[in-house]
């Protein structure tokens, strides 16, 4: 069995590799972070970080104030080739972590199940903002949910109560890309 994807990689940039990396990476959002708070499936870890390269994210903050924050070793290998692309901040404190995105500026947007929760399109994700997603058991701690400017809740139809976290994290991500594209008149 290969080890990498066979597929011919496409890519509509011009250039060498160089060029295309330099490109690539003037287009990351400086003001759009994603916060992991106690996500501890690597597979799910892996799956998230692939997405914020995909939508242009660069900083990823890992908050693990209790618990043992996994091993990067163990993401996929698919995973791995969107980390190097990735700056990685560890924090062992939410307060800590929420210190240093306030005094940035950002808006902190918790995922959380609430009544008060709106949805991920009715958030303006081209200011400033940092995305927060807690583990499937206990979602987002009650740190962040208390310093939070609003609290996103994904709309749910069918009987189950929330989303995988990676998928949760992805449809709230390409929202925000998708905000960020159109008011810029970008076409993709």
């Amino acid at each position: 069995m290969p080890k990498h994807n066979p597929h011919e990689r496409v890519s509509a940039l011009p250039g060498d590799r160089d060029e295309r990396i330099a490109f690539i990476e003037s287009q990351r959002w400086t003001d759009l972070e994603l916060v992991l708070e106690a996500v501890d499936d690597p597979h799910n870890i892996g799956a998230i970080l692939r997405t914020c390269d995909a939508v242009g994210i660069k900083t990823v903050h890992l908050v693990y104030q209790n618990e043992r924050p996994p091993r990067m070793k163990e993401l996929s290998s698919s995973a791995m080739s969107a980390l190097k692309w990735l700056e990685i901040k560890k924090w062992s404190s939410a307060a800590e972590c929420v210190a240093d995105l306030k005094k940035r500026g950002l808006a902190i947007r918790v995922t959380a199940l609430a009544q008060s929760g709106k949805p991920q399109w009715d958030f303006d994700w081209c200011k400033p903002s940092v995305i927060v997603m807690g583990n499937e058991a206990d979602g987002v701690s009650q740190e962040f949910i208390k310093q939070s400017d609003g609290i996103v809740t994904i709309p749910m139809r069918g009987f189950v109560q929330s989303l995988n976290v990676s998928v949760a994290a992805a449809v709230v991500m390409e929202e925000a890309l998708r905000q960020r594209l159109t008011s810029r008149d970008v076409r993709v």
